[in-house]
Parts: structure tokens; sequence; C-alpha cells
């Protein structure tokens, strides 16, 4: 080497640094803790997003079909002899009151709460899944149209609000595993 050198040695006890990266290494093996805590995190945060009805990029859903609304209003109507529909009243005896109430109440994506009440995570050592079991859950998260002409409502998905919260889920994961 032509020129000028300078060298500088710095003599440490380097245990620290060691121990610290040893524990950075393990952390990083076993994201198990984090990621049950991101999968509770998107637990609450797609239930909050089943309540205000919109997707993670905060686009509102489609609105319930006309058919839909239909079947809604009409839930609790029974067949009498002749295959004749005849309306269940309400305690007051009022059907319109009924129907009304039942339209009132009616929810987009939400039936019976299965699916809202069907979402799980299962988190490993370096793996996250969060999701439903349920079949129909595609359906609703990327549609039908072919079949049934059901519009996408997606409810799965990371908001930028939702990769703001794991960002910092995984800084205090490791945070915690730098700590002597």
């Amino acid at each position: 080497m032509a020129g000028t050198r300078l060298e500088i040695k710095v003599e440490m006890d380097d245990r620290a640094v060691r121990s610290a990266l040893q524990r950075l290494i393990k952390a990083g093996a076993d994201l198990k803790p984090a990621f049950a805590e991101i999968g509770e995190y998107l637990d609450l945060a797609t239930r909050e997003r089943f309540d205000r009805e919109e997707a993670p990029d905060g686009t509102s859903w489609e609105p319930l079909s006309e058919a839909t609304l239909r079947r809604k209003m009409l839930k609790g109507v029974k067949r009498g002899k002749g295959k004749k529909r005849r309306r269940l009243t309400t305690r007051a005896g009022n059907t319109k009151a009924g129907a009304i109430k039942r339209l009132a109440q009616a929810s987009i994506l939400v039936e019976s709460g299965d699916l809202r009440d069907t979402l799980r995570y299962h988190a490993t050592a370096d793996s996250l899944e969060f999701g439903t079991d349920r079949k129909y859950g595609a359906t609703h998260q990327f549609g039908d149209d072919e079949d049934r002409n059901i519009p996408a409502r997606p409810y799965l998905g990371l908001s930028d609000a939702d990769r703001a919260e794991i960002v910092a889920i995984l800084r205090e994961h490791l945070a915690r595993a730098m700590r002597p």
C-alpha cells in the first residue's frame, strides 16, 4: 500500500457485545411471542373493521343488495298451509315494525356473527397465519361474480395503521430481547 496508513486498535471486553448478539439471534429465531401479539392485534383490528363495515384500505364495503335486504326483512316468515307465507308479528302485532327493526339491524357480512367470530390466528416461531376456516370467508373477501353476484368485501388485510402497529410490536420484541 502506497502512502500513509492509520491503524486504530481498540482493546475491549466484547462479552457484552457477544451476549447482545446472541439475544438478538435468539429473538429472531423464535418470533412466536411477537407473532402472537400481532395475531391478537389483527383480531381486534379486523373486528373493528367489521363494525365500521370497511376494507383494510378504509373503503366502505358495497351495500347490501336489494335481494339480501328483502331476505333479511322477511327473516322469521313461516310458510303456512298451502305454502302461503304468513309473517310472524312483533309482540305488539305489528309486522311492519318488525321488518323495519330487522332492516335497521342488518349489517354487512354479519348474519349470525359466525364469520367474525371464527377469526383465528396461529403463531409459530417463524410464521403467523390469520383468517377464518369458513369457506364462505373467501367468497366475501374476494367476491363471486360468476355464480352468485356477490361483491368483494375485503375484511382481511393490513391498513397503514396496522403496518405501523406491527412494526412497533416487532421493534418492542427486539428491544426486549436486547435487554440484559
